[in-house]
């Protein structure tokens, strides 16, 4: 056999395990990504009255900061129609200011009643693609257009929160701490980040049944409060039809 056929035939060889090699790493990447993260049901009861059940099930799957974007991912989506209230104080050096929110979503529509530091009413209403805004006594609304694919976000935008899509969004390397937690009475999935744009430190609980923000902190480079929210009781299923009307009459979601 000559040199050039045993070369060409070791060639061959060498190039055809590099194949398989090569396939088989991409076949396990790609289960491991596409492979769902099984997660604790929540909702399972539990007959110990010591409670080591229904912590086991939360203890079930293990939250850490390279994991909770893909349970985030998976397994948290919102509620079509719910009303709640959510309030907010922003914190300051020389003092703070208190918004309060009462929220109705229905429809695709988002619609804000937001009592102001300054005892007036903001009216906003945030629909597919147009956002109306307006105060108390205004009979005209001013009328904006929103990016339609910016979807809740925008909504949550002028509620002041984060959203769970923001989460999302974080790089890995700023996540300090991941887990579940119980927050006001609820079982949460729990994410504290760094913010690298102020170098402030987020802490968000994401209700696991609601797919909600249901409270937040956060604290300036000197460990100072600057942002605390806190929602009220949810109900699923509920909207108030008249948050939907804009002053002239006219109904949203007619």
């Amino acid at each position: 056999m000559s040199v050039k056929r045993i070369l060409g035939i070791t060639v061959f060889g060498i190039l055809f395990i590099a194949a398989v090699i090569g396939v088989m790493l991409l076949t396990s990447y790609l289960r491991r990504d596409n492979d769902p993260i099984p997660l604790p049901d929540m909702q399972t009861p539990t007959s110990d009255p010591s409670g080591e059940a229904e912590q086991d099930a939360l203890n079930r799957v293990e939250i850490t900061r390279e994991t909770i974007q893909a349970v985030v991912a998976q397994t948290l989506s919102r509620p079509d129609t719910y009303s709640r209230d959510v309030a907010v104080e922003i914190f300051w050096e020389d003092g703070q200011a208190a918004y309060n929110f009462s929220v109705n979503v229905a429809g695709g529509v988002t619609s804000l009643r937001v009592a102001l530091p300054t005892g007036d009413e903001k009216r906003i209403i945030a629909a597919v693609d147009t956002l109306y805004i307006w105060y108390r006594g205004d009979r005209v609304p001013y009328i904006g257009i929103i990016d339609s694919a910016a979807g809740y976000r925008a909504a949550d935008e002028w509620q002041m929160l984060v959203t769970y899509e923001d989460i999302l969004d974080l790089d890995v390397n700023d996540i300090i701490e991941a887990g579940y937690i119980e927050f006001n009475g609820e079982d949460c999935i729990y994410v504290k980040y760094l913010s690298p744009l102020l170098g402030y430190t987020k802490e968000y609980y994401v209700s696991i049944e609601l797919g909600l923000v249901i409270g937040a902190e956060e604290y300036d480079e000197t460990g100072a409060l600057v942002y605390s929210m806190i929602a009220g009781e949810c109900a699923v299923g509920e909207a108030d039809p008249s948050a939907f009307v804009l002053p002239d009459g006219t109904e949203l979601l007619g």
